[in-house]
C-alpha cells in the first residue's frame, strides 16, 4: 500500500485538473460545450470522493493518526522561506469526509438546475475551484498554505454571490461580502506574519510548544477575528443574508455546509495555541453567545426561507464558538458535521418550500404553532413589539457600521484624493 504521505500530492494534483480544464477555456473566451462542462464537473466530484476515500482508508490503517509531509521550498524572499506542509489528522479526516458527502450531492443537484442556464460555465468553474480549495485547506499543515486555500474559497464565494451579475443588488451584496472577507483575511495574514517572526515552529503540529511565544495571545486574537467573517459572527454578520442572492446550490455548499463552518475549523486547527489564553476564550464565548441570540431574534422576522436558514446557521455556529471556548472540541466536531448535513438538505429544499406548504397545509399550521413556543409566552407584549422592530432593523448593526466604520474610511479616501489632485494640479470632477 502506498504511504499516506506519498498519496497527498498526487491526489491534490488530480483534483486540480478539472478546475483548470474548465477555467482556461473560459479565460480564453472559448468555453467547452455544455455537455463537456457538466461531465467535467461530475468527474471532479467523483475524484474528490475517491481521493477522500483513499486518504481516509490509509489514515485509518496506519498507526499514529498524524501524518505530516513538508514539500520543497516554493518561495525564498528576504529571509522568508515558504515550505508548504501537508497534514492529515482526525480533523482533516472529519472535514474531508464531510466534503466527500456534501460536494457530490450539490454537483448532482446542480446538473439539471443549470441546464442551458446563462453563465453555467462560470458556475461550474467556481464550484470545482471551491471543491479543490476545500480539499487543499483540509490537508494544509501550516497557516501559509491554509491562507492560499482560504483566499480561493473567498474569491469563489464572492463571485457566486454575484452570479446573476445583471442584477444590481447581487453585485452590491457580493461587494459587501468581499469587504468583510478582506478584513478577515488581513487578520489571518497578520497572524501568519506574527507566527513567522516570533514562533519557533510554524507548523500546526508545533503549536502546543508555541504557547510560550511572546505573541501567542495576539496571534490567538487575530485568528479569532479572522474566523468571524467566514462564519458570519458579530460584528461581521450582516453579509450572510445578502449572500442568498446566489443560486440555491451554491448557497447549500457555501453557507449551509462547508464554507460557513471554516471559522470553527480554523479554531479547532489552532486550538493548541489559544486554548491556554483565558481572554481569547472569553472573547470567543462572548461573540458566539451574542451572535446566537441576535441571529435567533432576527431570523424569526425574515419572510423568506433562505434568509431564515442563513440566520439559523449563524445561531448554530455561535453555539459552536461557545463550545470551543468551553474546550468541548469533540462536541464541536460532531455538532459541525451534523449541522452541515442538515443545512445542506434545507438549502437544497428551500426553493420548493412554497410547493411543500401548498401540498400540505396542515404542516404550515403546525409550523405556525411551533413559533409560539419561545419568548412569546414569557415576555410582555410591549417588549415583544420592541424586540420585533429592533430585529427587523438588524438591531441597527448596518447603520452603526456605516456611520462609524464605512463613512469615515470613505471620507479619508476622498480627502487623500483631494490632496493628490491639489498636489498634481488636476481639476476636480463634479460628482
Amino acid at each position: 500500500m502506498i504511504p499516506l504521505d506519498d498519496l497527498l500530492l498526487p491526489l491534490l494534483a488530480a483534483i486540480a485538473v478539472p478546475p483548470a480544464l474548465l477555467g482556461i477555456p473560459l479565460l480564453l473566451g472559448r468555453p467547452w460545450p455544455e455537455r463537456i462542462e457538466a461531465r467535467l464537473a461530475a468527474l471532479h466530484s467523483v475524484l474528490v470522493f475517491a481521493a477522500t476515500a483513499l486518504v481516509l482508508r490509509s489514515w485509518w490503517q496506519t498507526p499514529g493518526g498524524v501524518h505530516e509531509r513538508e514539500l520543497p521550498t516554493l518561495l525564498h524572499l528576504e529571509g522568508y522561506h515558504w515550505h508548504p506542509t501537508l497534514l492529515v489528522d482526525w480533523l482533516s479526516a472529519l472535514y474531508l469526509a464531510l466534503i466527500a458527502l456534501v460536494y457530490p450531492v450539490v454537483v448532482r443537484f446542480s446538473l439539471p438546475s443549470f441546464f442551458r442556464e446563462p453563465g453555467r460555465s462560470r458556475y461550474w468553474f467556481l464550484v470545482t475551484l471551491l471543491g479543490s480549495a476545500l480539499w487543499l485547506l483540509c490537508v494544509a499543515g501550516n497557516l501559509d498554505l491554509l491562507f492560499v486555500a482560504w483566499e480561493l474559497i473567498g474569491v469563489s464565494s464572492v463571485l457566486l454571490i454575484g452570479f446573476f451579475r445583471r442584477q444590481v443588488r447581487a453585485c452590491q451584496n457580493s461587494l459587501r461580502a468581499l469587504v468583510y472577507y478582506r478584513v478577515s483575511d488581513f487578520l489571518i495574514l497578520l497572524a501568519a506574519v506574527s507566527i513567522h517572526h516570533s514562533f519557533p515552529d510554524q507548523h500546526f503540529t508545533g503549536f502546543a510548544a508555541d504557547r510560550a511565544a511572546p505573541h501567542a495571545f495576539l496571534v490567538g486574537m487575530a485568528l479569532l477575528g479572522g474566523s468571524l467573517a467566514k462564519s458570519a459572527q458579530l460584528p461581521m454578520s450582516p453579509w450572510l443574508h445578502r449572500a442568498m442572492e446566489g443560486p440555491a446550490a451554491s448557497s447549500a455548499i457555501f453557507y449551509g455546509a462547508l464554507s460557513v463552518h471554516l471559522g470553527p475549523f480554523l479554531l479547532l486547527r489552532t486550538c493548541e495555541l489559544w486554548s491556554a489564553e483565558p481572554l481569547v476564550r472569553g472573547a470567543m464565548a462572548g461573540v458566539g453567545l451574542l451572535t446566537a441570540i441576535w441571529a435567533t431574534l432576527v431570523g424569526r422576522t425574515r419572510p423568506d426561507a433562505k434568509t431564515a436558514l442563513a440566520y439559523s446557521t449563524m445561531a448554530q455556529i455561535g453555539i459552536m464558538y461557545c463550545e470551543l471556548a468551553a474546550g468541548w472540541h469533540t462536541v464541536v466536531a460532531v455538532h459541525l458535521f451534523a449541522h452541515a448535513g442538515l443545512r445542506t438538505w434545507q438549502f437544497l429544499r428551500s426553493s420548493s418550500l412554497i410547493q411543500d406548504f401548498q401540498d400540505n397545509p396542515v404542516f404550515a399550521g403546525s409550523v405556525d404553532l411551533q413559533r409560539r413556543r419561545f419568548y412569546e409566552r414569557v415576555l410582555p407584549i410591549g417588549l415583544q413589539r420592541r424586540l420585533y422592530l429592533a430585529s427587523v432593523r438588524l438591531f441597527w448593526i448596518d447603520s452603526l457600521q456605516w456611520h462609524w466604520v464605512a463613512r469615515p474610511f470613505l471620507g479619508l479616501f476622498r480627502a487623500v484624493e483631494r490632496l493628490e489632485d491639489a498636489c498634481l494640479g488636476r481639476p476636480r470632477e463634479r460628482r
